[in-house]
Parts: structure tokens; C-alpha cells; sequence
């Protein structure tokens, strides 16, 4: 059963756990929340992290004078990253308000060769015009709109005829496992305010019901492996150390929630329960 998640919890999820990824992910420097994509010449997460961003620009294809969307773009890392490579305007867009502000901040103090404006928005229910976007896309982000057919008519409405929408995230496998097995599943999806993960064939249907045609399907499960295990690995530690922290009155429940978080997500992932995809869509004519 999928449980919903308001924005309040996204917010809040974030808002907290911004110190954790301030600690573990290089934040302040690389401004990235995603789980990077691992290569043969890949030795640190930083490299990782920047990597990801170069892949998912590679699938957008962009050009210049274009209008891209962020859709969840957390504090800006990913769309300041094509503003300062490409000649085009990126709007990215967040729950958070402190992450908003972050964002802003950050592309106020570096040199872009397009522009980067960032607001407060529900990816599924936007401020802009019909067919205002020539590109959107989502990194790790979508998994938490309650519908995803309601994101993805939301981006259909966004984009001009022949524009494309490329989502790299977490996905089911759709393999059957017993219910005491899915519940880590569930778990891990609560422990990061999202409602749950669904199967990417479930999410390319919805996406051709809202006139978005599949060009792209590629499995890049093993490119995020190592962040997978890294995050493995921290648990154990981690767990250790935010007892101590939680009696001194430094963390919370939803701190410890995205720490059990690192546990879930490997266990799922050594079970076959999850894949990660890049999916890239172009919208019919018409449509």
C-alpha cells in the first residue's frame, strides 16, 4: 500500500538531514544530494557526484538560448552545473524554502555562462505557462510526488512540442518478495519522505498515457552500486554515533530514520528489489 507523503515531511526531511549531507556528501562544495555515477576511471564520491550531472546533461542535449526545468533541484548543484557549462536558462524548483534560498545564493557566487533562477514550487502543480520548457528533468527526485502520472502530465504540459523530460532514479525490479521482505522496502521509502518506489514500466505507461514518448531506457544500477555499499558501510558507525549525539540532543528521529535509511536501501538492492534508470521521453506532436 503506497503511503503518502505530504510536503511538510519532504521539507522537513530535507531541511534536517541537510547537516548529514553536509557531512558525508560534500555539500557545501559540490552541492549534489544524488548518489553519483561510478565509472572504471571513478576513485572518490565527489568525482562520482560531478559525474552524474555530466551524464544526465549528456541525455538532455541541449542547446543554446533553451529553457530548461530542475524539477526538484535541491540547493542547486545540478542546474547551477549546466548554467555554468551551457548558454541556457535553467529554473529549478524546490519544496524547501531554506534549500531555495541556498540555491540562489550559491549561483550568486558563481560564474555562469546561462543563468540559474530557483523558487519555491510543487513539481506537480507549477506557476509557469504551457509549453514554457524546452528540457525538464529530475534527479532522485520524482520518487517523491505522490502520483507520478501526476508529475508526468504536469511536465507534458510544461514542455514544447518535441521537448524532452529524462528521470534518473530508483525504481522497483518488480520481483516478487514476501511481505516481510517488502517491508524493508516500505521502509526505506518512508525514511526519505517518499510515498514508494514504483516499477519503471509502470512509470514509462503513465508517461506515454500523458503523451511523452520513451527514447532512452538505460539500467545504471551498477553505476550507483558503490554509493550503495558506501552507504552500507557508514550505518554501522553511524548508528554508534547518533545514540551518543541523540542523548546530547544534536539529532532527531528523522536523523535517525534517513541513517536506517543506508541499511534498507542495500539489503533491497542485494535482493534484486530496486534498479536504477535513466529514463528520457520526448513529447509527441499534439500531445
Amino acid at each position: 500500500m503506497i503511503h503518502s507523503v505530504s510536503e511538510r515531511q519532504i521539507v522537513q526531511y530535507y531541511d534536517t538531514c541537510e547537516s548529514d549531507y553536509r557531512l558525508l556528501w560534500h555539500l557545501d562544495r559540490h552541492l549534489a544530494m544524488h548518489y553519483g555515477f561510478w565509472d572504471e576511471g571513478t576513485r572518490l564520491l565527489r568525482e562520482a557526484l560531478v559525474n552524474m550531472n555530466a551524464y544526465v546533461c549528456s541525455k538532455l542535449t541541449l542547446s543554446e538560448g533553451e529553457c530548461v526545468l530542475d524539477a526538484g533541484c535541491g540547493v542547486g548543484g545540478s542546474a547551477i552545473y549546466i548554467a555554468r557549462r551551457w548558454p541556457v536558462e535553467v529554473r529549478g524548483i524546490t519544496l524547501s524554502q531554506k534549500q531555495a534560498a541556498r540555491a540562489t545564493n550559491h549561483a550568486a557566487r558563481t560564474s555562469l555562462v546561462g543563468s540559474a533562477h530557483f523558487t519555491v514550487a510543487n513539481y506537480c502543480s507549477t506557476p509557469f505557462p504551457d509549453g514554457s520548457f524546452d528540457a525538464i528533468y529530475g534527479i532522485e527526485s520524482i520518487c517523491h510526488a505522490n502520483d507520478k502520472s501526476e508529475f508526468l502530465r504536469e511536465a507534458s504540459r510544461l514542455l514544447k512540442e518535441g521537448g524532452r523530460l529524462v528521470v534518473a532514479d530508483f525504481f522497483r525490479t518488480g520481483n516478487a518478495v514476501p511481505p516481510a521482505k517488502d517491508r524493508e522496502m516500505l521502509l526505506w521509502a518512508r525514511s526519505w519522505a517518499v510515498p514508494d518506489f514504483v516499477s519503471w514500466d509502470a512509470f514509462i505507461r503513465a508517461a506515454a498515457a500523458a503523451g511523452l514518448e520513451l527514447e532512452v531506457n538505460e539500467n545504471i544500477t551498477a553505476n550507483v552500486e558503490r554509493t550503495a555499499r558506501r552507504l552500507y558501510q557508514f550505518f554501522f558507525p553511524g548508528l554508534f554515533c547518533h545514540g551518543l549525539l541523540r542523548m546530547l540532543g544534536l539529532r532527531n528521529r528523522v536523523h535517525g530514520r534517513n541513517l536506517w535509511s543506508a541499511y534498507y536501501q542495500y539489503r533491497c538492492l542485494k535482493r534484486n528489489e530496486w534498479e536504477y534508470r535513466l529514463l528520457r521521453f520526448r513529447k509527441k506532436s499534439g500531445a
